[in-house]
C-alpha cells in the first residue's frame, strides 16, 4: 500500500511539475501591440501582479496585458510611461496562474513611441532628417488632405458610436 501511495505521488508530483513548466516556460506566441498606455498598476488579494491596458484606436478595445516581477527594467519604464503612446513586445501563454498575472499576455519589453504612427523617437528623427530635403508645398497639401479625410472618418465612427450607446441604453 505504501509503495502504492509513493507511485501515485510522484505522479501527481511529476504531473504537476510537467503541466507548471509547460505553461511557464513554452509560448503560444510572440508579438506585438502599440497604442496609448492607460493604466499600470501592482493590484490583486493574495497575488499581487503587474497589470495594464492600452488604448489601441478609437475602434478597438483596451488591450490588457501582465508584466511579470523578475522584468524590473520593464516594470520602471511602464511606470514612467503613463499616458504616453508605446510600443509592447509580449508573448502570450496557454494559460497563467495567479501568482503571474491576470492575463494571458506578458510584456517583455516597452519602448515609447511617436503620437502620429507608433515608430519610435530614433526611427522618427531619421525619418525627419532624410525627408527635410523632400518637403514641398505640393506635399504638404496632400498630406494636410489626408489628414482632413482622417479626421473625418474618426468624426463619423465616434457618431455610431454615440449612436449604438443612445441606443444601448434606451
Amino acid at each position: 500500500m505504501k509503495k502504492f501511495l509513493l507511485i501515485l505521488s510522484a505522479i501527481i508530483i511529476l504531473g504537476f511539475s510537467g503541466y507548471y513548466a509547460f505553461i511557464y516556460f513554452f509560448s503560444f506566441s510572440h508579438g506585438y501591440r502599440a497604442g496609448e498606455l492607460v493604466k499600470f498598476s501592482k493590484k490583486g488579494v493574495i497575488f499581487k501582479t503587474w497589470e495594464g491596458q492600452i488604448s489601441q484606436e478609437a475602434t478597438q478595445p483596451l488591450w490588457n496585458f501582465s508584466v511579470q516581477d523578475n522584468e524590473p527594467e520593464v516594470i520602471q519604464k511602464l511606470k514612467n510611461l503613463q499616458g504616453k503612446n508605446v510600443k509592447l513586445t509580449y508573448m502570450e501563454r496557454f494559460k497563467t496562474f495567479p501568482w503571474l498575472g491576470d492575463t494571458k499576455y506578458f510584456v517583455t519589453d516597452v519602448v515609447q513611441t511617436d503620437i502620429k504612427d507608433n515608430t519610435t523617437d530614433k526611427e522618427v528623427f531619421e525619418t525627419q532628417k532624410s525627408d527635410v530635403t523632400d518637403i514641398t508645398v505640393e506635399n504638404l497639401r496632400k498630406e494636410n488632405e489626408l489628414l482632413r479625410q482622417r479626421i473625418k472618418d474618426l468624426e463619423t465612427t465616434i457618431e455610431i458610436l454615440r449612436q449604438q450607446s443612445s441606443s444601448s441604453g434606451n
